[in-house]
């Protein structure tokens, strides 16, 4: 009977518990929507709730903290290893930018190729004056000496080479065009065919079908249409690698021993309005 007895009056206590702490809850929600003045004994219980809401927060507010923290590092640890890979792949492609560069000059060697389009400065021009007459033969650009242009400087725009400079002054210089009708000016190219490399010189440029003729190629290696032609970099003219066109035609000379091959610029002529000097890095 007094396990009974004792049994029901802990169960009235932590009923009484409840209901208490209820009646304090609404009565704190109804102090703090309230703009009335607190009495000296709600002030007392609502600064002992507070207190307590404190002292419980605190923990709970700490591991948030320490939530944050651990993902902020992780985040960090995170980072560092990307760097770490990215320093990694830096270094490795330092290290094959010097083999790359090692190679280009033993190739420069052997090829005996005087300088590469790495070993220039670019400087953009623009087109000021092209008489209808020498339409394909001159243009002026609007560099000249004051800017550090040279005679003979390569000229390019962005799909291929240009020609070179000319008549060099202050502010202004010439552009003698690759389609000139002067045969002095003839640019030795490579046609890239397959795993083979063959040179040949541009002969002329035909203003009808606006081909190219390269000649100096021998009937019996292999050449196809829609092999890449550029500038070989030999004569000292033109450095090597610069695109000139596609073969687009082949054909034979009368004798049956050399080709005549036809490329299609890959530069329109008839559209040039600003173009580039190369500049040697040592002038």
């Amino acid at each position: 009977m007094n396990k009974k007895k004792k049994k029901i009056s802990l169960g009235y206590m932590i009923l009484l518990f409840v209901i208490i702490f209820i009646i304090l809850i609404v009565f704190l929600a109804y102090s703090f929507k309230s703009e009335k003045k607190l009495n000296t004994f709600e002030s007392i219980i609502k600064d002992s709730v507070l207190e307590i809401q404190k002292i419980v927060y605190i923990p709970f507010m700490g591991l948030d903290n320490m939530i944050n923290d651990y993902n902020r590092l992780r985040d960090v640890l995170k980072e560092n290893k990307i760097l770490k890979s990215n320093v990694d792949k830096i270094e490795s492609t330092q290290a094959e930018n010097e083999e790359l560069r090692q190679e280009i000059k033993k190739l420069k060697e052997e090829l005996k190729i005087e300088h590469v389009l790495s070993d220039y400065d670019y400087l953009n021009a623009t087109v000021v004056n092209r008489n209808s007459i020498s339409w394909y033969n001159v243009l002026s650009i609007d560099k000249g000496s004051n800017n550090g242009v040279e005679e003979g400087m390569v000229v390019i725009n962005s799909s291929g080479v240009i020609g070179k400079t000319t008549n060099v002054s202050a502010f202004s210089c010439d552009v003698r065009l690759i389609t000139t009708t002067d045969t002095n000016n003839k640019i030795s190219v490579s046609i890239v065919s397959g795993d083979k490399r063959l040179t040949g010189v541009i002969n002329r440029y035909d203003y009808k079908t606006g081909f190219f003729e390269v000649e100096g190629i021998s009937n019996t290696d292999k050449v196809s249409v829609g092999d890449v032609v550029y500038t070989s970099g030999l004569g000292g003219v033109f450095p090597s690698g610069i695109l000139i066109g596609k073969v687009s035609d082949i054909t034979t000379d009368n004798y049956d021993l050399a080709k005549i091959i036809k490329v299609t610029p890959s530069a329109i002529f008839d559209d040039i309005n600003y173009v580039t000097i190369l500049k040697r890095k040592d002038k």
